[in-house]
């Protein structure tokens, strides 16, 4: 029977007790916000009427929750969820050293296999209730017996030495949902993973699951697992291809063993090293947090504590507080332009270092930034976790009415000494401020008016690449550079990237690397971003180079797939809903969309100003917190620049085409503002808009092609690239139990 209860956080937990809910019940809970917590194996909502409402309903008015029990104590209470979840006692089935499996009689073996299947069923205990209580297949089980006997004739030819360590099957990966690695090999200085699988060597080519499965427990273990990062483990991950006619080999970074192979490959990892002397704290080790930018900053503003991130964000973090204690302490103004690769974290710096300056009700920072729809999500985000209903106001504020207050009276000066204004490429010039002055200046003024006041002013620029999309932004750091020059006493701080490009202020700049984020952590630190350079980029690119760049990234977890239909993207949508429910997903698309092309795969939609099946303001908030999942609207450039999805759907509209093998600008939106001149070069804000849309990605990314002949060299271009068709994705999509 599913209870609820609530936490001391503010918010509503609803347990099921080992039981799957039904999709009716999980559409209900989705509908008012409730998201799945794999690490608690509980569904959980904020506290409101509604998830209140809903909990009720599915769990009975009069239920007593073990939280609720005030005759128990908490730690009992988990305890004896424990129970009802028949969970394992420990989280992994076997633990075996290599002499063992090898002396190994078929009694022994049988018995190590009924314990396997004993693990594997309490595990998936949510699943079982549609299999009798049993998900192991015989097929199954003859694959753990075809591991076994593998096993024992391949490693006794390693020397006695070596036949010491253990091997660990079926361990559960903390934090995910029946993610179980076949085998773990662990040493004081390496954890290796072991993925079996019957088949031979030329099937391998038409099997990129099994690839990623390896890829993905790499990838895993290097970002989250605490016990790896906190002892700098080297990760390794093997294929073994168990069949006697498997052949060894290479295949997107991931090594294929086989009978020939596998003892020497074993004896090689095993040189030089110990036995590992931590076993226990590694297999119960918990899962690092390393969250999306908004669950960072839903944990600084509910928790009290800044979220872990990445080394490299905490150093950057770190330096630029270091710089501005300095402004404080020697009474100096100073820019710092802080920049990076897109998803690397630019803005959960920003809110990191706002976070920190405005402690103990102190409004020391503000974060600025001209994106009316990320300061609609940010503030949404806090105000639902934060003590003050309305203390997002005070930390975040949109540039126009920033401005409004005080680029246009020189006597107001503003409460925080620390302006942080987000995508500071994007600065408006003059003509669009429609002032004698651009919206770099106006901050230099109003942090002039600060210093006077308070004996230092800080400005930090998110400066990102190739990002403009608005007209009067076209200039970026031109503006800045000019700015400079009328103030100066004012040094500027920046990677050597972008201070090589300001020109004339050789006595003022200071370079820094620091300041400069290199690594993605949108998609578990996979950049996308270098193959969407060559799949988009007009200048210096080729399909060729694309294809490569493409191959890489195909050597890692990240899946972009392309399709024609939107029904197939509604059946991916199903299978993530099974596989991962903690994923967030939706749709994106270009500002130059066109709605006759959009309907061509989504008849009758309206995506014109203000169409009812396009987010528009006041709506982002309840879209980027679950409504986006509902499939019935699409966000476009202006709502998600800056913001991230697991699995985006991005939606070609005909804005921007290939035609006769290169990437051309089109339609009735493009004509219209290239007749206005609206913009220096429309061109490159087009491509901009791709570079965007094409770099929301954390886990997979969908392109989503209409049948229109405008774009079925678009379409076909995507294809010859290498891209998998997410048709052929569903249809040989395996069940995640189920490791043959």
């Amino acid at each position: 029977m599913a209870t609820y209860s609530f936490n001391n956080m503010g918010g509503i937990e609803i347990d099921f007790n080992g039981v799957k809910p039904s999709s009716e019940i999980r559409n209900k809970m989705k509908a008012v916000k409730y998201r799945w917590n794999p690490n608690k194996m509980i569904w959980w909502a904020y506290k409101n009427d509604d998830t209140v409402a809903v909990a009720v309903e599915i769990c009975g008015e009069g239920v007593r929750t073990l939280h609720e029990n005030t005759s128990m104590p908490i730690k009992d209470a988990k305890a004896v969820r424990k129970i009802m979840r028949r969970t394992p006692s420990r989280d992994y089935a076997l633990k075996l050293k290599i002499k063992d499996i090898v002396n190994a009689n078929r009694e022994q073996l049988e018995e190590w296999k009924q314990q396997l299947k004993n693990h594997v069923n309490a595990v998936m205990s949510e699943d079982n209730a549609d299999h009798n209580g049993n998900l192991v297949s015989k097929s199954q089980e003859a694959v753990w017996m075809n591991c076994f006997t593998f096993i024992a004739k391949t490693l006794k030819f390693l020397p006695t030495r070596d036949q010491e360590y253990s091997l660990v099957f079926e361990y559960s990966l903390p934090g995910t949902v029946h993610e179980r690695p076949d085998v773990f090999l662990l040493t004081d200085q390496k954890a290796i993973s072991l993925e079996f699988k019957r088949k031979e060597a030329p099937q391998i080519d038409d099997n990129k699951d099994d690839i990623a499965q390896a890829i993905r427990y790499k990838e895993w273990l290097q970002n989250h697992h605490k016990v790896t990062k906190d002892r700098s483990l080297n990760v390794k991950s093997y294929l073994v291809c168990t069949h006697k006619n498997a052949k060894a080999g290479e295949l997107r970074g991931i090594t294929i063993l086989t009978a020939d192979n596998f003892c020497n490959a074993i004896s090689a990892e095993l040189e030089d090293e110990v036995l590992c002397t931590f076993e226990d704290e590694w297999y119960a080790s918990p899962k690092t947090e390393m969250p999306d930018m908004l669950q960072a900053i839903e944990i600084m503003y509910r928790e009290g504590r800044i979220p872990y991130i990445s080394d490299v964000n905490r150093t950057c973090l770190n330096k630029v507080r270091w710089y501005i204690n300095g402004a404080k302490v020697q009474k100096k103004k100073i820019l710092i332009l802080l920049n990076g690769v897109p998803g690397a974290g630019k803005t959960a710096v920003g809110q990191s270092i706002v976070y920190e300056e405005n402690k103990n009700s102190e409004a020391n920072a503000v974060y600025l930034s001209g994106n009316g729809p990320l300061v609609e999500v940010l503030r949404y985000q806090i105000n639902q976790v934060g003590a003050n209903k309305h203390m997002a106001e005070n930390a975040i504020q949109g540039m126009k009415e920033f401005k409004s207050s005080y680029f246009f009276n020189d006597s107001r000066i503003p409460e925080q000494s620390i302006l942080i204004f987000d995508e500071a490429q994007r600065a408006w010039d003059a003509e669009k401020l429609r002032k004698d002055f651009s919206e770099p200046e106006g901050l230099f003024r109003v942090a002039e008016r600060i210093f006077n006041k308070r004996g230092y002013a800080v400005l930090i620029g998110l400066y990102g690449n190739g990002q403009v999309i608005y007209k009067g932004e076209e200039k970026g750091l031109l503006l800045w550079e000019a700015a400079l020059k009328e103030h100066n006493d004012w040094i500027v701080i920046a990677s050597e990237e972008l201070v090589n490009k300001i020109n004339g202020l050789d006595d003022r700049r200071m370079i820094d690397d620091d300041v400069f984020l290199p690594a993605s952590l949108r998609a578990d630190f996979i950049d996308c971003s270098k193959w969407v350079e060559q799949a988009i980029g007009r200048e210096n690119t080729s399909q060729e180079q694309a294809k490569k760049e493409l191959e890489e990234l195909q050597k890692t977890s990240m899946r972009i797939c392309v399709t024609r239909s939107f029904e197939e993207v509604k059946n991916r949508v199903e299978q993530i809903e099974k596989e991962h429910p903690e994923w967030n997903y939706g749709m994106l698309i270009s500002n130059f969309a066109e709605q006759n092309v959009i309907r061509k795969s989504m008849p009758g939609w309206n995506i014109g100003y203000d169409g009812r099946n396009v987010v528009s303001n006041g709506g982002y908030g309840l879209w980027f917190a679950g409504e986006s999942m509902k499939l019935d609207k699409v966000c476009s450039v202006y709502g998600n620049q800056g913001l991230e999805l697991d699995c985006p759907i991005v939606v070609f509209g005909g804005g921007y085409v290939r035609e006769n093998n290169r990437w051309i600008s089109r339609g009735v939106r493009y004509n219209s503002d290239v007749n206005k001149g609206s913009y220096l070069d429309p061109d490159a804000i087009v491509e901009n808009n791709f570079r965007v849309l094409l770099t929301r990605a954390r886990k997979e990314m969908i392109l989503l092609i209409p049948e229109d002949a405008v774009l079925d060299e678009t379409y076909q271009y995507f294809v010859d690239m290498g891209m998998d068709l997410l048709e052929e994705k569903i249809s040989s999509k395996k069940e995640v139990y189920c490791n043959e």
